[in-house]
């Protein structure tokens, strides 16, 4: 019974955190190389994409972090096609599996040492061959929205972070979300104060120590996550005189795979090629 309840749970909360994709491809995408990244106790797993065509300069790097999925599902391969995407472009890119997902394992905390990690693979990535390592950038949807903006926080090696309707404020999400009580119990009150509270993963709270650039996509019809999130922390970076912008999507929801959001990836990588 009580797996019965976790499964209704957990079902919930995908459905509130938005997948990537409708169905999870079995094969990463072509040309990536398997690595695994020291990282506190664990080891960070990950594909890695280079540019198909050599350069004798050196190249921009970007980690691609994923949301929230069901740990059945091996969200490094669904995002490798982005990362795939970005070698394609000009970037050494990388696709990782937050802790709580295969192949990193351990377990997920809701943002709390999972910025960390991502601050270690974004160490690790700029000490590779052919990167330029004054040209660092992070790109992450939702949960991993709210992770790479915690992360940006974290180390002035991030000069340009891209965060798709991010959750920038756990007080903020618990009040307006339209969890049921049990799973706000079960994941907001639950998973996310382990160890900490809610504020300790609010992105909102620590935006001042962010000395990159910052693009903040959202749609004014995601009722998931609100699009205050976003208007919260774009103001307040804005305030602040960091540069910061922001793309709202008119219609869009917690999905970038809807028509509404049509052309968000040249957005994107616009913003990429000219901060990085």
């Amino acid at each position: 019974m009580k797996d019965k309840i976790l499964i209704t749970l957990l079902l919930g909360i995908q459905s509130i955190l938005g997948s990537t994709y409708a169905k999870s491809p079995d094969i990463p995408a072509p040309g990536g190389q398997e690595v695994r990244i020291p990282s506190q106790e664990l080891l960070v797993g990950g594909l890695l994409y280079r540019p198909t065509i050599s350069s004798e300069k050196k190249l921009p790097a970007v980690v691609i972090v994923h949301g929230w999925e069901p740990s059945s599902v091996r969200p490094v391969i669904r995002h490798s096609y982005v990362a795939k995407e970005y070698a394609e472009a000009g970037y050494v890119a990388i696709s990782i599996a937050l802790r709580g997902w295969e192949p990193t394992g351990g377990d997920d905390d809701c943002g709390l040492t999972q910025a960390n990690d991502v601050v270690n693979v974004a160490k690790w990535l700029s000490k590779q061959e052919g990167v330029d390592p004054n040209r660092i950038g992070l790109w992450g949807k939702s949960l991993g929205a709210q992770i790479v903006l915690s992360a940006a926080a974290k180390d002035s090696l991030i000069k340009a972070t891209a965060a798709y309707f991010p959750i920038t404020d756990f007080v903020l999400w618990g009040k307006t979300s339209e969890l049921s009580d049990e799973i706000k119990d079960y994941y907001i009150y639950g998973v996310c104060t382990k160890n900490g509270s809610p504020e300790d993963r609010s992105p909102l709270l620590t935006s001042e120590k962010i000395s990159g650039a910052v693009l903040l996509l959202h749609g004014d019809k995601d009722k998931n996550v609100l699009i205050e999130h976003s208007k919260l922390m774009y103001k307040k970076m804005q305030k602040a005189k960091q540069d910061v912008s922001m793309h709202i999507v008119k219609g869009g929801g917690h999905s970038s795979r809807k028509p509404e959001w049509q052309g968000h990836s040249d957005i994107t990588r616009k913003f990429f090629q000219e901060k990085l």
